[in-house]
């Protein structure tokens, strides 16, 4: 069949997934489910791995609307790709799950694959999941040389939805009714931002005494550690963690295609804001819109929750001057 004359069809955000594994499907499967795009590659080294998890889709693929799901190993097929989302890495050990202890690996692998991406793509905004995120977006802004509005990791924003959600249960009220955020590394030193939850618009700081500090009689202080541990009590059994980074995830990139754009807990170099001198990546409220990360918003903090910040910056700064370069 022919078209018609002057008729051009639409083009839908073409979304590259590097790395097939329970994550990067679990990523693309948010993406076809919640019908965000249209156009999917799965890009994998193994390209059998690829192939096979795209056909997966494919056959399927009725129940979404008929998507695009293409399959590379070489990278490609992810050329001019609106949004090109990180997700391989290497894995951590049964003894040790640290975010920290395979970053090393990660970034060995990160060398060979960002500067390929960015030269077949080189005005796609880049989401970065791999581990430990905070610190492999900055080797992936350093490596790739990418501004930081349009390479950024989703952060602390699944941590401030586990936040919310164990809030939301203490009231036994839906998570999206109650507003809080978590910032700093997405790992153990995340710093939850109590003296900014608010619930109908009423601040919890204002009606709880001694918030998750001092005596805190009712014991909110145990929702700091749930927070830091989430993850790993479920990569405890199940030996990794997906659909909530999954889900995370397509909620940013439904920021960044939907138009509408959305505040979130979201990383990048947030170097000048809170008092930091030296680039550092790590997670701040962000709005996230179609062209990246367009404004940071600086939390009211108080004096302790400012010296958790610097304590998680400092952190992250050791990680990042730790890396070969």
């Amino acid at each position: 069949m022919k078209p018609l004359e002057g008729f051009e069809k639409p083009r839908f955000p073409k979304i590259s997934v590097v790395g097939a594994g329970q994550v990067g499907t679990a990523i693309c499967a948010m993406l076809l489910v919640r019908n965000i795009t249209k156009y999917v590659v799965v890009l994998d080294v193994n390209y059998e791995l690829a192939k096979a998890e795209a056909l997966d889709f494919q056959h399927g693929s009725v129940f979404m609307g008929d998507p695009r799901i293409v399959p590379c190993g070489d990278g490609s097929h992810a050329i001019d790709s609106d949004v090109i989302i990180i997700t391989a890495g290497a894995r951590p050990s049964d003894k040790d799950r640290s975010r920290l202890t395979v970053m090393h690996k990660t970034v060995e692998i990160l060398k060979d694959v960002v500067p390929k991406m960015v030269k077949l793509s080189p005005k796609a905004i880049y989401i970065v999941v791999s581990n430990p995120a905070d610190v492999m977006t900055y080797a992936v802004q350093q490596i790739g040389k990418l501004p930081k509005h349009r390479c950024f990791t989703t952060g602390c924003h699944l941590d401030s939805v586990r936040f919310r959600n164990f809030i939301a249960r203490r009231f036994q009220l839906p998570p999206s009714q109650v507003e809080g955020y978590v910032i700093g590394e997405h790992g153990s030193s995340a710093v939850p931002v109590w003296s900014s939850v608010s619930i109908g618009g009423i601040r919890l700081s204002h009606v709880v005494k001694d918030l998750a500090c001092g005596d805190d009689p009712e014991n909110w202080s145990e929702i700091n550690e749930q927070v830091i541990t989430g993850g790993l009590s479920v990569a405890k059994t199940k030996g990794y963690t997906n659909w909530a980074v999954a889900l995370t995830c397509a909620d940013i990139v439904q920021a960044l295609c939907g138009g509408k754009g959305k505040i979130a807990s979201v990383g990048t170099d947030m170097k000048g804001l809170y008092g930091f001198k030296e680039s550092v990546v790590l997670s701040l409220p962000c709005l996230v819109t179609s062209g990246g990360i367009s404004h940071v918003f600086q939390l009211p903090l108080t004096d302790v929750e400012k010296g958790k910040l610097q304590a998680s910056a400092d952190t992250l700064m050791e990680a990042q001057c730790s890396l070969k370069l």
